[in-house]
């Protein structure tokens, strides 16, 4: 299947790239930011001026990008839409380029979420975005992991997911009682990525090969797969499968896999109610690995090609099926 390519922009190769529910698509590098409008034009633009400047180690926007955050090696700071600088606070840890990162996130009742990796133990922890004051720390059960955020509709949980190496992972969600306490829930699964809706997620598979969809509400499992078991793919010791992944809408999500003998992948659309292939994404140009990424749902997610830095927004067209020999239909 051929999907609609929406818009498609070029950033920095070295940039990172995150879609933020609301605020559009997040890509910064080490001395700058830019969020991207859902048709990739630049919607909000900073880059540092001084050359001594601190590099940028994560970055997080508001919803309705009134504001960002910037993370260095000792402080963060929140600074208005415009640049100013509304507060600054260390964040009590010495962390430079390299392995492991910080990840931020700017949730959208006014909490700034960070997650500061620590040869002691993991923490991740919370600032009331307006004053800059620490509403608390929450240690995590991890050692110098890598997360990553993923933010609920209802704008008050916010799920994060922590990989500790190949083969161990951790998610929770977390939220906080009245700014003073931060509450985690450990979630089974590896949490990739949630529904527009928030009713369910998307777990991939991290060391166990399990791909599953789960209810938000008690994390229970609505389906489950090994990736072994995907026909065509799982079951061929010629295919490996990636962790980057977007649910596409509430009927679809969208995964990855590779073969050894190659560094592009193929995109597969997988029903949410049966995590069966229905059909292959054919965009006429190689994809790279891990390429895959959420754009919020509504039958659309990005793809980024980090060396070259092309980044391009693709829509399902109609109807969703693939008459390509080999591939099955849903059950």
């Amino acid at each position: 299947m051929r999907p609609l390519r929406i818009a498609e922009t070029v950033v920095t190769p070295s940039s990172c790239v995150e879609w933020v529910a609301g605020a559009g698509a997040l890509v910064w590098d080490r001395r700058s930011l830019r969020v991207l409008d859902p048709d990739l034009t630049v919607a909000l633009a900073w880059e540092a001026v001084s050359p001594d400047a601190d590099p940028i180690l994560a970055v997080g926007v508001a919803r309705d990008r009134s504001r960002f955050a910037l993370v260095g090696p000792r402080e963060v700071q929140v600074r208005s839409a415009d640049g100013r600088v509304q507060w600054s606070a260390e964040h009590g840890a010495a962390l430079s380029i390299g392995w492991p990162q910080p990840h931020c996130h700017l949730a959208g009742d006014g909490l700034v979420y960070m997650f500061v990796p620590d040869g002691s133990g993991d923490q991740v922890v919370v600032w009331d975005s307006a004053g800059g004051s620490e509403v608390g720390r929450h240690p995590l059960q991890t050692i110098e992991g890598g997360a990553t955020f993923v933010a609920h509709a209802d704008q008050g949980r916010v799920g994060v997911h922590i990989a500790v190496g190949p083969e161990t992972c951790l998610s929770h969600w977390l939220t906080t009682v009245d700014r003073q306490q931060i509450l985690a829930q450990t979630l089974n699964g590896c949490l990739t990525d949630l529904s527009a809706s928030g009713a369910f997620s998307l777990s991939m598979p991290h060391g166990s090969g399990w791909i599953s969809v789960r209810e938000v509400a008690d994390d229970s499992v609505r389906v489950e797969r090994h990736f072994d078991d995907i026909p065509g793919f799982g079951d061929s010791d010629d295919y490996r499968m990636y962790e980057a992944a977007a649910v596409v809408s509430d009927d679809w999500v969208m995964v990855g896999v590779a073969t050894d003998e190659s560094d592009a992948e193929q995109h597969l659309l997988l029903s949410t109610r049966t995590l069966r292939p229905q059909i292959v994404m054919d965009y006429g140009i190689d994809m790279p690995q891990n390429s895959i990424l959420s754009a919020g749902g509504h039958g659309r997610w990005i793809t980024h090609d980090a060396r070259l830095g092309v980044v391009r927004l693709w829509q399902l067209r109609e109807p969703h099926t693939d008459e390509v020999e080999g591939q099955l239909a849903l059950l």
